[in-house]
C-alpha cells in the first residue's frame, strides 16, 4: 500500500512536469523576450562592444539573428545586468540567437524541475502529499513564467539546488559551483542565503568559495569589458542605465502610476503608496525589512543550536526576506521553492497552521493582482474605488502583503512549535517515568 501511494505521487509529479512544459514550450520557442537583454549583452561582451551602450548593444543582437519585434524599448527597460551575468551566459551567444532560445528553455526548464523534485525530497516522510501538492503547483503555475526567457528561472534552480545539497552534507564541491553560478547571475537572489549557510558554519569553507567565486566571476566580466576599447565606459554607462531606471515610469520604478510595477513584489511598491518622495517610501521600506531581519535573527539565536531541522526553517524565512528589501518581478517568488520542506516539518507538527502557510506561499507565488487590473480597465466601478489607498493596496498589492503575511506567519509557527517542544522537554526532564508510562 505504502509503495502505491509513493507511486501516485509520483505520477502526480509527471503530470505536472508535462503541463509546466506543455504550457512554457510553445512561447519559449516563439518568444524568450526577456532573454534578448542577457543574449544581446554577452553577445557585446565576447565580441569586444559595449552592452550597456543601447546602440552598440542593439546591433550586437541584431546581428546574432535577434528578431527585432524582442528588442527591448530603451526608454523602460536599460541593460542593468551586472558584467557577472553576461560572463556566465557568455556561451549561449556562440550560437544564434533561434538555436540559443531552444538550449536556454531546454537547460532552464530541467533545473528548474530538478530543483522541484530536491525540494521535495527534503519533505517530511510522513506528509509527503503536503510536498508533493506544493511542488505540483510551482510546476504547473510557472510554464509561462518559464516562457519568458528572464534569467531567474536559471538563477533560483541553481540556488534551490545547491542549498539543498548544503543541508544534505553532499556533493559540496557541485554544491558550491551552482551556488556560484546562481549568484553571478542574480546576486540579489541567493545573496542571504549563503551568507547563512557561512554565518551558521555548513559547511563554511564551501560557502565562502561560493561568494568568493561570483566575485571572481564579476571581477572577470568588468576587467574583460574595460580591455576592449569600445566597452571601456561601460561602468559609467550602466550607473547611468540603473539610475534611468529608477525614473518615473521606467521599469524598477515601484510608486502606484507606474503600471508595469503591479508585477514587482518588493516592498517599495506598498510604501510608496503611502509617501511620494522616493527616499522616504525606501527608508520605510528598509525600516520594515529590518525589523523582520531582526526578529529572524532574534529566533535564529536562541533555537538553531538546539534542533538542526530549524535550518530548513531558515532558509524558508530567508526565501521570504530575499524577495522584500530590493527590486524583484513576481517571478522571482519561485525562491520560495525552499519553503516546501519548512511546511512539510510544520505540518506534521501543527496541521492548521501548516495548511494556511501552505495557501498563503501558493498566493504569495501567484499574481492575482495583474488580472484584477486588467479587469479594472472595464469596469469603472473598480476603478473608482481603486483611488482609494487601501483598496488599492488589497485588490492590486495582494502578492506583496501576502509575502510579509507568509513571513510574519512562518515565524509564528516556529515558534509555537518550539515553544511546545520546549515544554515537553521540561516535563520530561521533571518526571521521565511518568511521560514514558503516558506515552
Amino acid at each position: 500500500m505504502r509503495y502505491r501511494k509513493l507511486d501516485l505521487q509520483f505520477l502526480v509529479f509527471l503530470a505536472s512536469v508535462f503541463i509546466f512544459f506543455a504550457f512554457g514550450g510553445y512561447k519559449a520557442l516563439h518568444a524568450s523576450e526577456d532573454f534578448s537583454p542577457v543574449y544581446g549583452g554577452a553577445r557585446c561582451l565576447l565580441h569586444g562592444c559595449n552592452p550597456y551602450d543601447s546602440d552598440q548593444w542593439g546591433n550586437s543582437y541584431l546581428q546574432g539573428g535577434g528578431p527585432i519585434k524582442f528588442l527591448p524599448p530603451f526608454t523602460m527597460e536599460t541593460a542593468i545586468y551586472p558584467p557577472s551575468t553576461l560572463l556566465v551566459l557568455s556561451p549561449f551567444a556562440l550560437f544564434d540567437f533561434s538555436t540559443a532560445r531552444v538550449l536556454w528553455f531546454l537547460l532552464n526548464g530541467s533545473l528548474y524541475i530538478v530543483a522541484v523534485r530536491c525540494a521535495l525530497s527534503s519533505r517530511q516522510p510522513s506528509q509527503g502529499w503536503v510536498s508533493t501538492i506544493l511542488g505540483s503547483l510551482f510546476l504547473i503555475t510557472s510554464g509561462e513564467l518559464l516562457a519568458t526567457g528572464n534569467p531567474s528561472f536559471f538563477s533560483i534552480p541553481l540556488i534551490v539546488i545547491g542549498s539543498c545539497l548544503f543541508l544534505r552534507g553532499r556533493y559540496l564541491v557541485l554544491a558550491s559551483f551552482l551556488l556560484i553560478l546562481g549568484l553571478a547571475v542574480k546576486p540579489q537572489l541567493g545573496g542571504l542565503i549563503v551568507l547563512y549557510l557561512f554565518t551558521r558554519n555548513i559547511y563554511r569553507r564551501y560557502a565562502i568559495l561560493s561568494m568568493v567565486g561570483a566575485l571572481v566571476f564579476l571581477l572577470l566580466g568588468g576587467v574583460t569589458l574595460s580591455s576592449h576599447p569600445q566597452s571601456r565606459n561601460w561602468l559609467p554607462n550602466m550607473r547611468e542605465n540603473v539610475s534611468s531606471s529608477l525614473g518615473a515610469g521606467h521599469v524598477t520604478d515601484p510608486r502606484p502610476e507606474n503600471k508595469i510595477a503591479i508585477g514587482d513584489v518588493n516592498i517599495q511598491t506598498l510604501t510608496s503608496v503611502f509617501f511620494e518622495d522616493a527616499k522616504t517610501y525606501d527608508a520605510v521600506a528598509f525600516g520594515i525589512c529590518a525589523v523582520l531581519l531582526i526578529l529572524f535573527v532574534i529566533m535564529a539565536a536562541k533555537w538553531m543550536r538546539f534542533d538542526s531541522t530549524l535550518d530548513h526553517h531558515a532558509l524558508a524565512v530567508l526565501s521570504v526576506l530575499t524577495l522584500l528589501p530590493v527590486y524583484h518581478r513576481h517571478y522571482d517568488t519561485r525562491l520560495l521553492l525552499l519553503m516546501i520542506p519548512g511546511i512539510a516539518i510544520i505540518f506534521h507538527k501543527r496541521r492548521i497552521m501548516g495548511a494556511i502557510i501552505a495557501a498563503v506561499t501558493v498566493l504569495s507565488t501567484i499574481c492575482i493582482q495583474c488580472r484584477v487590473q486588467m479587469l479594472a480597465q472595464s469596469h469603472i466601478v473598480l476603478l473608482e474605488m481603486l483611488k482609494n489607498k487601501i483598496f488599492f493596496v488589497l485588490l492590486l498589492r495582494q502578492q506583496n502583503l501576502a509575502l510579509i503575511l507568509l513571513f510574519c506567519l512562518y515565524l509564528t509557527a516556529v515558534f509555537m512549535i518550539r515553544s511546545s517542544d520546549s515544554a515537553a522537554a521540561k516535563s520530561y526532564m521533571a518526571d521521565p517515568y511518568e511521560m514514558r508510562t503516558s506515552a
